[in-house]
Parts: C-alpha cells; sequence; structure tokens
C-alpha cells in the first residue's frame, strides 16, 4: 500500500497502517481475488464487463459499496458505508 486513510461522518480523518497484500485475476470468475492477508483478506470482486481489460493491466472491480481501479500496477480503492475508507498501492507483478 501507497496511502490507507479514512473519514468519519463527522469529517474526522484517520491515517491506517500501511499493509501487504496479494490479489489473483481470476478468468473463470471474472473477478479480483484477494490472499489471506490484509485489508481485502479472503474476499473477491467481480470485475467490471464494461471497463475490463486484463490483457492491457487495466480493470474497474465493483460492488455495492466499493469502488476498484488498476492501471499499469497502480490500484485504487473506494469503500462508502457509515464512513469512507480509501487506499492505493503499487503493485508487483509475481
Amino acid at each position: 500500500m501507497a496511502s490507507q486513510i479514512g473519514i468519519t461522518l463527522d469529517g474526522e480523518m484517520k491515517n491506517y497502517i500501511l499493509e501487504k497484500f496479494t490479489f489473483k485475476l481470476d478468468q473463470t470468475k471474472n473477478a479480483m481475488v484477494f490472499g489471506s492477508t490484509g485489508i481485502f483478506s479472503n474476499s473477491m470482486v467481480e470485475l467490471d464487463t464494461n471497463g475490463a481489460w486484463p490483457s492491457q493491466e487495466s480493470w474497474y472491480a465493483n460492488d455495492q459499496f466499493s469502488m476498484t481501479y488498476f492501471d499499469r500496477g497502480k490500484l485504487l480503492y473506494t469503500l462508502n458505508t457509515l464512513s469512507i475508507t480509501s487506499a492505493s498501492a503499487d503493485c508487483e507483478k509475481f
């Protein structure tokens, strides 16, 4: 992670401890599948069929409360529930 912040309903901002995480693209599920560590542990987000270009390493992955965007090794994530959580990451291929 490069950054992870939260904003409460009262406007209070919080910086979170940066974590490492892993994910893979699952073509069968058309989704990003995350590993067992970090903020996204054991979760999955389906790719947006109108905004997914895995061969170009660029895609959107959204669900009811979150939006994820990946492009050329950079990941942006937002979660909007009772507060807003936002994270960015510089990703490595392995």
